[in-house]
């Protein structure tokens, strides 16, 4: 007969399996993405973008889709064609990126992709082209914050994106609120590292890039956003001035 140590024994098995598989696919996916991309700089001139007039043009090279005339599939999938999302996104116009294109840096060292959505059609392959709907103003202020750390002697990219875009589905499954910034390609949440070149990533770094945030770069433009006990902060370009301690 089966024993409870057997029955736990074989439970642990399969959950071991499960950890290892789920591991080995975020690591397929991620090595991918990396030799994609490592391809895509071997095969284009992907130099680091230093100039607002060299990201419009190449914001300019790529077509944009109003919402109105955007694809169904993708209106029902990311859910903004309800009630509660049309107002905000209706006047919205997208840009459409092809994918082998969201590897092109598009502010200093940062590419297209840092800002997507990391939704279905950013992750498989079978999305030949992906909507990516962000402020300009947005991507001027991170590039202004990359000018002014170097140019105060910090580390100019001292900081990872780890959320730009998030469309209605995605921020809701995120538990994001609900009239979230990067909703409407306005806002970005970065993670701080090591900003002051000391060797350690702390607040002090953290209380650096809020205070140029805060003091020179976004100011009374936009929201910001301190997410405390973490290294994380939030920036838009809402046109307004805002500020909150916690998400």
């Amino acid at each position: 007969m089966w024993t409870i140590y057997r029955y736990r024994k074989i439970i642990l098995s399969l959950v071991f399996l499960t950890i290892i598989a789920g591991s080995i696919g975020y690591y397929y996916w991620r090595g991918l993405h990396d030799i994609d991309q490592f391809i895509y700089d071997r095969t284009h001139q992907n130099e680091s973008v230093q100039s607002i007039e060299e990201m419009n043009r190449i914001l300019d090279s790529y077509p944009t889709v109003a919402y109105r005339d955007m694809e169904k599939e993708y209106l029902d999938y990311t859910l903004s064609n309800t009630a509660k999302y049309k107002p905000m996104l209706a006047r919205s116009e997208y840009i459409l990126i092809p994918r082998k294109d969201m590897y092109r840096k598009i502010v200093g060292e940062f590419r297209i992709r840092h800002f997507m959505c990391r939704d279905k059609y950013y992750k498989e392959s079978q999305y030949e082209e992906i909507y990516w709907l962000v402020n300009r103003k947005l991507l001027f202020k991170t590039l202004e914050l990359i000018e002014t750390l170097q140019a105060k002697g910090y580390n100019p990219y001292g900081f990872y994106i780890r959320n730009g875009h998030r469309h209605p589905m995605y921020n809701e499954k995120i538990k994001g609120a609900s009239k979230s910034r990067h909703i409407k390609g306005e806002a970005v949440d970065i993670v701080i590292q090591d900003i002051n070149l000391d060797g350690k990533s702390n607040q002090d770094d953290k209380t650096i890039v809020y205070d140029l945030l805060n003091k020179e770069i976004i100011g009374d433009t936009g929201g910001i956003g301190k997410y405390p006990g973490t290294m994380s902060i939030h920036y838009d370009v809402r046109g307004k001035r805002a500020r909150w301690d916690s998400y």
